[in-house]
């Protein structure tokens, strides 16, 4: 093998691994960017019993209302998604022995 192939060669192969690292990168920002997207949103099927979403602090947001039934509490959502590093946390009224959510989205 010439040194001028060689050459050529390592060429060859490092713009295909920046091609390829391009594509990856672009796929990676594109999900990442869906994420961030991503939210707590209550759907409509418990008509006025439907959940509420109250932010808390920056960090957190509390689910509030929703529908009960005896010692049972129901959310329905569309989407549920909590960002890394985030925290959501279920308001528990007195009485209330079950928290059970659906998500019925996507």
């Amino acid at each position: 093998m010439t040194k001028k192939y060689r050459l050529h060669k390592c060429l060859q192969f490092g713009l295909a691994g920046l091609l390829g690292w391009l594509i990856v990168s672009g796929l990676a920002s594109k999900t990442q960017a869906q994420q961030t997207n991503a939210q707590l949103n209550p759907d409509n099927t418990l008509g006025k019993e439907s959940s509420v979403v109250a932010p808390v602090d920056a960090l957190s947001d509390r689910i509030e209302k929703g529908a009960i039934r005896g010692a049972n509490l129901f959310h329905s959502f569309q989407e549920f998604n909590v960002d890394y590093g985030r925290s959501v946390y279920f308001a528990n009224p007195v009485g209330i022995e079950n928290i059970l959510t659906r998500i019925t989205g996507r």
